[in-house]
């Protein structure tokens, strides 16, 4: 079964939601709604085998992390888009990011749709793996 989440912060208080076998549109809608602020993170997970996807921050730039089937923790990045430093507010904490370690709304839900058909293929060069 995959399963969304996503957080909902309201003042001090969070309040967290999720959405069993949601569709690619519903979690598409999901990454359009992170503001940076209200919402700061959504993720998808897998139970068998585990693996998942965590996409934080926006509305303009995203984190994107994830765990392979095989344990590989994995990094979408960027190449190319330089070095300087960005302020992203992810799972509710402010962080600074090189902007390489950040990708596009466009390719956040292209990693969403990637991990859905097999995950980290299709992305090739851009996932860093640790």
């Amino acid at each position: 079964m995959i399963r969304l989440a996503g957080d909902n912060r309201v003042g001090s208080k969070t309040r967290d939601w999720e959405v069993e076998n949601p569709t690619l549109d519903r979690i598409s809608e999901s990454i359009v709604d992170l503001d940076g602020n209200r919402r700061t993170e959504t993720s998808v997970t897998e139970d068998d085998p585990f693996r998942y996807l965590s996409i934080a921050g926006g509305p303009d730039l995203y984190l994107v992390t994830g765990e392979s089937a095989e344990g590989e923790i994995l990094q979408l990045k960027e190449p190319g888009s330089g070095s300087q430093e960005v302020s992203l507010v992810c799972g509710g904490q402010l962080g600074v990011f090189e902007r390489s370690e950040l990708v596009t709304q466009q390719l956040a839900i292209k990693a969403v749709s990637d991990f859905l058909n097999g995950f980290p293929d299709g992305l090739g060069a851009s996932w860093s793996v640790e």
